[in-house]
């Protein structure tokens, strides 16, 4: 099967965030299977530690019947001193599956706000099923000098992507990005749910 050209525009971005984009155009022409792209958004993630640093990409891609996932990293398993070696994966969503699309915007002086404002924040959550995050905590019974064990409480939240984007970290042009991805999305998704029940 050949692979299906991308977009000029998630090309461009791909290589912008100048983290293997070859490699990452490459597991999305793979994953396409003839259909076109509607919207997306490429994602760099950089974090430092007292030994290294390491990358992350991950590109979001609508299509009209799937959200595509391609995430890139740097192998932590890479001999040091070896050469570098990147460890990728690549998931596709049906829309329909999608239980949580969640868009978290943040404005600058909100009491002056009006319509067509841009966020100088937007935060994306995203699930369907695949990952958990538990928080766990010990009970109490509220008296302070209480010595007894009230066993463990806590919660369960169904997130397996959760994106932040500012203005301050990002510029202003990637929360508009993601803010139109996000929209788009939304719509498409609504859609799907609305198609899945007739």
């Amino acid at each position: 099967m050949e692979s299906m050209a991308l977009p000029e525009v998630l090309v461009r971005d791909l290589q912008s965030a100048g983290y293997y984009p070859q490699l990452t155009q490459g597991i999305l022409a793979d994953s396409l299977f003839g259909e076109p792209v509607l919207s997306h958004f490429v994602h760099i993630d950089t974090h430092v530690d007292i030994e290294s640093i390491h990358r992350h990409v991950t590109a979001f891609v609508l299509t009209e019947t799937r959200l595509l996932l391609a995430h890139v990293d740097d192998d932590p398993a890479a001999a040091p001193g070896g050469r570098a070696r990147a460890v990728t994966s690549s998931e596709d969503i049906e829309l329909e599956r999608l239980g949580t699309v969640m868009v978290g915007r943040t404005f600058t002086d909100p009491a002056s706000y009006t319509p067509g404002d841009a966020p100088v924040e937007v935060s994306l959550t995203l699930s369907w099923g695949a990952a958990r995050r538990i928080e766990a905590f010990p009970e109490t019974c509220g008296d302070p000098d209480c010595m007894g064990d009230h066993g463990y409480g806590g919660s369960t939240f169904a997130e397996d992507v959760v994106l932040r984007v500012s203005a301050e970290a990002e510029g202003q042009a990637a929360v508009d990005r993601i803010a139109a991805f996000a929209d788009r999305l939304r719509q498409a998704v609504f859609h799907a749910r609305l198609r899945a029940r007739r």
